[in-house]
């Protein structure tokens, strides 16, 4: 393909493990960059400003991914993280009023969670902030005492009718994915392919496109912070390493650039 070319999307990528397991799929991506790097030392000597001899350098060739979301599986790729599924208990904390009823913890209905037996604690809260924590008690609770049902519903003394209370407690999911993060993580090396689009810019014809590096290892930074109305932003660094002799790849290339007519 010599024909000049525009970049005109960005298209999707995906990536396998060394086996060929298919692992992560993404079609919502901000940008994929490949950066293949080739410098010198220059060598100089003598009264001349220009270098006499250029001593090759190792490739440092890179590839970066922006994708506009969070995946436990980008957390696999770019640190290393474990994944787990299953129940998982969240923290939760509400603030609410004390009614003659008594108060209803939300999250249980909300969120289709169950409550974590003696896990909540409930304090008052007065005008100012200052917190006054109740203590638990089976039944028939004083002043300074509250009670609490299986299903999470809060009771207390009538002298507490219509006060503000905050309850902290936790309750499990009945399914859910967890990333671990380790001090000791190392992420494994995967094949990632980026398939897209470019146009012609004589002809204004699609030219189709792939990018495949068939080992590459993660690293960079992960965003897994929160912003109000902002998107988690997640900029993927990945190495570029030296790959296998394979059926796929019998030439041993580290990345290849593919073109249609």
């Amino acid at each position: 393909m010599t024909e000049p070319l525009v970049f005109d999307g960005v298209g999707k990528v995906w990536t396998r493990e060394l086996d060929g397991t298919l692992k992560y799929i993404d079609e919502k991506v901000n940008s994929v960059i490949f950066a293949p790097q080739f410098s010198w030392t220059k060598v100089f000597g003598g009264e001349s400003g220009y270098p006499f001899h250029l001593t090759a350098q190792d490739l440092a060739d890179t590839l970066s991914i922006e994708v506009p979301r969070y995946s436990p599986l980008l957390a696999e790729m770019s640190q290393g993280a474990a994944t787990e599924t299953g129940p998982m208990t969240f923290d939760e904390n509400e603030e609410g009023i004390l009614a003659a009823t008594g108060y209803q913890i939300k999250a249980l209905s909300k969120f289709g969670g169950t409550f974590v037996a003696d896990s909540d604690e409930v304090y008052l809260k007065e005008p100012g902030g200052k917190l006054t924590q109740l203590e638990r008690v089976a039944a028939t609770p004083t002043a300074e005492q509250y009670s609490i049902t299986s299903d999470g519903l809060i009771t207390s003394d009538t002298t507490n009718d219509n006060k503000n209370l905050v309850v902290t407690y936790n309750w499990t999911s009945v399914g859910g994915t967890m990333n671990g993060f380790t001090g000791t993580r190392k992420p494994k090396p995967f094949k990632f392919t980026h398939r897209f689009e470019l146009i012609n810019d004589r002809t204004g014809s699609p030219v189709q496109v792939q990018l495949t590096v068939y080992k590459a290892i993660g690293g960079g930074t992960l965003n897994v912070g929160a912003a109000r109305k902002t998107p988690s932003t997640n900029t993927i660094a990945l190495e570029v390493l030296e790959a296998d002799i394979t059926p796929d790849n019998p030439n041993g290339y580290a990345a290849v650039i593919i073109f249609s007519e």
